[in-house]
């Protein structure tokens, strides 16, 4: 059995349990889940169910009162948020003597668990905590409160809500007008839209030699996030022939170029943002997608592979007992980039950790996240350089709605062409902090209040809810 870091602090505890053991005894199906350990402790039999329908798709928010409430299962990722989530909530009912089962909206949930997350009085330091944070243990506690109004467990719960209908512009066609109705939780924490600041280049780039000079090959899985904006996690699961062994197989989509500007397309599929088909090498198998790899960065890769790795790997060997058990170790390292001084496959941990390291000396707020918003602003403005005559007429015609709105909808389309592709998951929320980061550098006042709207959904409309 392993516990969750980071839990040990309090009663309640998210447990991962061993799949081995659960699956011997005819539990496989539920094997991969979380489950919290109560106060006692004990097995949190009611809250456990919880996870357990949510976890297989058979219960879900979106989905009561429906005759077919079978849904697709969330991620292991999102069922270990929402366990920590419902963790912390059964915490905060436990220290304050209140029934977890019982709780009322405005009067447990808004005025007491909120309320004192956002003040700080219900946190670990006792610094209030950020709204994202607020709502999302906010929304599992009510999802909670709806499963157990469903299985009988309790009176009806009830959750205001607040719906608005605004008019908006439809983007394939000039001047048509649509209406779009949103609904929200009443009561929720107003979130601040995130504005998109960077590290000056140069900062960036003395940061990244100096995690070269302390290790060549973080300093290589660094560059390929920088170069391919790459998560953290699908850097650490990137294996041996994700770009593939022989270079004749390399698929390389821009052959009459010049080298330096070639690109090889290769396919990611461990450790997707998406659906879950099961784990392979530790790694989750998630949708299969493609990326563009700069032809130098595969380059780079594939001397590394070549020349680098085979020394790393021999020091992972040594640690074998036999031939067989070393043949076994080598079968099984299937990953690309291995620790020099120990043969260890990196982890997104592994990653997040030198990244952050006080000898890389990183720059305030750079993290592997950012380094993938870098990577599509870049791109984004070196495309507005290759359109100077449109940005420039924007620019000398700021009163002019259609020069901004032109300019508008070509960022959109080259965000959704060649950025969205790269990246694999660009909300309409992404899209607007990118647009505002082309506006602030351009010092471009583009409206964009229309195409918010659409995004309503997901904030409180009536500010008035939490004074």
């Amino acid at each position: 059995m392993e516990v969750s870091k980071h839990t040990t602090d309090y009663p309640y505890r998210v447990v991962y349990p061993s799949q081995k053991f659960l699956e011997g005894r005819g539990f496989g199906r539920v094997a991969h889940l979380p489950f919290i350990m109560d106060s006692r402790p004990g097995y949190h039999r009611i809250a456990n169910q919880f996870l357990i329908d949510l976890g297989l798709g058979e219960w879900s928010a979106g989905t009561r009162g429906l005759e077919q409430a079978s849904t697709m299962p969330p991620t292991r990722a999102t069922m270990h948020n929402y366990a920590h989530w419902l963790s912390n909530y059964l915490e905060y009912c436990h220290a304050r003597g209140k029934d977890p089962l019982k709780a009322d909206y405005k009067i447990d949930l808004i005025q007491g668990y909120q309320g004192e997350m956002s003040t700080g009085s219900w946190s670990r330091d006792n610094t209030r905590l950020a709204a994202k944070t607020v709502n999302s243990r906010v929304e599992i506690a009510c999802m909670f409160l709806q499963w157990t109004v469903d299985k009988g467990l309790r009176e009806p719960f009830h959750i205001p809500k607040v719906r608005k209908t605004f008019v908006v512009d439809k983007r394939e066609s000039s001047g048509a007008r649509a209406t779009k109705t949103v609904e929200t939780r009443r009561g929720k924490v107003r979130e601040s839209k995130r504005r998109l600041g960077f590290p000056d280049e140069r900062e960036i780039g003395a940061w990244l030699t100096r995690v070269r000079e302390k290790c060549a090959v973080e300093g290589l899985i660094a560059e390929l996030i920088l170069e391919t904006a790459v998560r953290r996690a699908e850097a650490a699961a990137w294996r041996m022939d994700t770009l593939p062994l022989d270079t004749d197989e390399w698929d390389i989509v821009n052959q009459d170029r010049p080298l330096e500007h070639q690109a090889v397309c290769v396919k990611l599929r461990y450790e997707t943002k998406g659906h879950d088909y099961g784990l392979d090498h530790g790694d989750k198998i998630g949708p299969e997608g493609d990326i563009l790899l700069p032809m130098p960065m595969a380059l780079k890769l594939h001397e590394y592979r070549q020349k680098v790795r085979p020394k790393a790997l021999t020091i992972a060997l040594r640690k074998a007992k036999n031939v067989r058990e070393a043949e076994t170790l080598r079968i099984n390292a299937v990953h690309l980039f291995l620790n020099p001084a120990t043969g260890e496959r990196y982890t997104g941990q592994k990653i997040y950790d030198f990244w952050r390291s006080k000898s890389a000396q990183r720059p305030h707020g750079w993290s592997p996240h950012l380094a993938r918003d870098f990577w599509a602003c870049s791109m984004l403005w070196k495309h507005l350089e290759e359109q100077k005559d449109l940005v420039e007429s924007a620019i000398k015609n700021n009163a002019d709605p259609s020069a901004l709105k032109l300019l508008t909808l070509n960022i959109e389309g080259f965000i959704q062409l060649t950025i969205q592709r790269q990246l694999r998951h660009v909300s309409l929320e992404t899209t607007m902090i990118y647009l505002q980061w082309v506006s602030d550098r351009l010092g471009v006042n583009m409206n964009f209040n229309e195409s918010y709207m659409e995004q309503l959904i997901d904030e409180d409309i009536d500010q008035g809810d939490n004074e």
